[in-house]
């Protein structure tokens, strides 16, 4: 029946007269675009925006119905079963339990996140863990008997697979479910991950700050499912279990190389190690909630590395290639690897804006193939020596509870501000840094060490705000037992120009990134290196130096008050 007879036929139905040959017109149909699933919506600026974090309430309701949440637990409507592991029929199922994040992209959307399966269950594929398993035969530590196994498992253009990848998915609450409040039925889901990107802002002084949205399973369990197309003995399905375990200790899914999908600490992987103690400024989730993540530890190093080496090679496309090199791109996946074992987290709030702080105790896993190895060895020590890892990294811990580092500013009441680690480090060159001698040759060496790497010999910085180079910036230093800098910052002047205080006249918190790094450098029990490193430019407009005026330039009242209070340049050039 086409579809005007079956409006004549309708017609006639209600009694309305309607000749053969006259033209029924179309229906009128209304549509609110409101009650159209946000999944289905296009993914453009006001029908469907998920791709950016901050403040969005399309985020937030496409993320609900996802999950589409029972009433009493918040917990996704649709979940797998837990099914028995081991021998199931024609089905061997195993398990394994992440310690953090998992992460895997189906290419699709302005969203990165995982495939989506029957009733809205996520999951990874079974050419996704084909994939992972095969890896092996690239990898070291496999014999000889052991690649023709997996050559068997996988299959060849000759002959077919043994093995079937049925996928693997989520057991159990997949979304990360927790409670608002605990005396409330308001849920927020841990699923829903974020990334800043921070180089162009805080190292080439250029562009704002961004908080992009993906979704990444949350301490999953994640339930692993084969087959074979032959029978298989009990013994040889456990063989094969052990080779993928093997697999999957070089990570599952995306963003392995900080920490994303390791289920364990690969032993013997990783060259050298940092022991670390911190305590600081806690990251938060897009929704506010706290949560230590480690990739921070990468985002530092890579942050560092363009530093250093914009400071003696001109050229922004060698910085940028061999950057990403170390440390991945959209392209390739980089040679740094990473891996955060943590050993105790504790968690509070403090001020009264309570604000998340954390205090950490862990090691800090690196490795990196043997021509880049030294290099990514000084850098780690870079890190460690001039600022710290983590949000605030820029400035000194000021106050933390009494049970924890008592801060360098205990008079401080406000909300809590910057960090400050301490540990092993003697896999590095910053083991060797006790006074100011050590400090200079330690500064001069990486420095020298920057230009070997890059195979230059006249070192010329790129006219980004941050680049090592001598001639734009200064290293101040002083030996004492507690922090004689602390206070310049909180100065009324001096916090109110963007370079020292990330502030401008009339702000109520920084709207920029200081120019100005304050370090408490332990070098024994009792004693610190107090390192402040300024840089200056020289800086296009607006100088951010300048407080209100073009006559209220604050460089040089503040090197100046560094001097007054003892602190000697040790590396770079005193601004005149």
């Amino acid at each position: 029946m086409t579809l005007a007879k079956a409006f004549q036929k309708a017609a006639v139905k209600n009694n309305q007269e309607v000749k053969s040959d006259s033209v029924v017109p179309s229906p009128q149909i209304e549509t609110n675009p409101d009650t159209v699933p946000r999944l289905y919506r296009a993914q453009v600026q006001g029908r469907c925006s998920l791709q950016y974090a901050k403040d969005n309430n399309d985020l937030e309701d496409w993320t609900t119905e996802w999950v589409n949440p029972q009433t009493e637990t918040g917990q996704p409507r649709y979940q797998h079963d837990d099914l028995p592991t081991g021998l199931d029929g024609t089905i061997y199922r195993f398990k394994f339990e992440f310690p953090w994040r998992v992460f895997t992209n189906c290419g699709q959307d302005s969203i990165l996140r995982p495939v989506i399966g029957k009733d809205g269950v996520p999951f990874i594929p079974g050419s996704s863990l084909k994939g992972i398993f095969r890896r092996l035969l690239y990898s070291q530590g496999v014999s000889e008997q052991e690649r023709h196994q997996i050559e068997l498992y996988c299959g060849s253009q000759e002959k077919n697979a043994l093995l079937r990848f049925h996928g693997a998915y989520p057991v159990g609450d997949w979304a990360g479910t927790e409670k608002v409040q605990p005396d409330q039925s308001e849920f927020r889901y841990r699923m829903v991950d974020v990334v800043h990107p921070q180089q162009p802002r805080q190292v080439e002084g250029k562009g704002s700050a961004k908080a992009i949205a993906l979704i990444s399973f949350y301490k999953p369990t994640m339930l692993f499912e084969l087959s074979s197309t032959q029978p298989i003995a009990l013994e040889q399905w456990r063989q094969i279990k052990g080779l993928f375990e093997r697999a999957l200790r070089q990570g599952l899914g995306g963003k392995t190389s900080t920490g994303y999908g390791l289920w364990a600490m690969p032993k013997n992987r990783y060259a050298f190690h940092l022991y670390l103690h911190g305590v600081g400024v806690s990251s938060l989730l897009r929704n506010n909630t706290p949560e230590f993540r480690p990739n921070l530890f990468k985002a530092v190093l890579r942050g560092h590395a363009s530093r250093l080496l914009a400071g003696v090679c001109n050229d922004t496309g060698t910085v940028n290639r061999k950057v990403d090199e170390l440390f991945g791109s959209t392209k390739a996946p980089g040679k740094v690897e990473l891996y955060w074992e943590l050993k105790d987290l504790k968690q509070a709030t403090q001020g009264r804006e309570k604000t998340p702080i954390c205090r950490i105790d862990g090691v800090l896993h690196l490795d990196a193939p043997a021509p880049d190895l030294e290099f990514i060895k000084g850098l780690a020590a870079f890190a460690y020596t001039m600022g710290g890892f983590g949000k605030s990294w820029r400035r000194v811990w000021h106050k933390g509870p009494d049970a924890w580092h008592p801060g360098f500013l205990p008079t401080y009441q406000s909300r809590a501000i910057g960090c400050h680690w301490q540990g092993d480090v003697w896999d590095t060159p910053a083991g060797d840094i006790k006074d100011y001698k050590s400090l200079q040759s330690f500064l001069q060496t990486l420095h020298d060490q920057c230009k070997r790497y890059l195979n230059i010999r006249d070192a010329r910085a790129v006219a980004w705000r941050e680049a090592w180079h001598p001639q734009r910036l200064v290293v101040y230093a002083k030996e004492t037992t507690k922090s004689a800098a602390v206070g310049l910052f909180h100065s009324e002047i001096f916090k109110t120009t963007p370079a020292i205080g990330g502030k401008k006249l009339g702000d109520r918190r920084p709207t920029s990134v200081s120019s100005v790094w304050h370090r408490m450098l332990p070098v024994s029990k009792q004693k610190y290196l107090e390192i402040v490193t300024v840089f200056f430019g020289p800086y296009t407009n607006p100088d951010p130096w300048l407080r209100d005026d073009q006559d209220d330039k604050q460089l040089m009242p503040f090197i100046e008050q560094l001097e007054s209070l003892g602190f000697e340049k040790q590396w770079g050039t005193r601004p005149l």
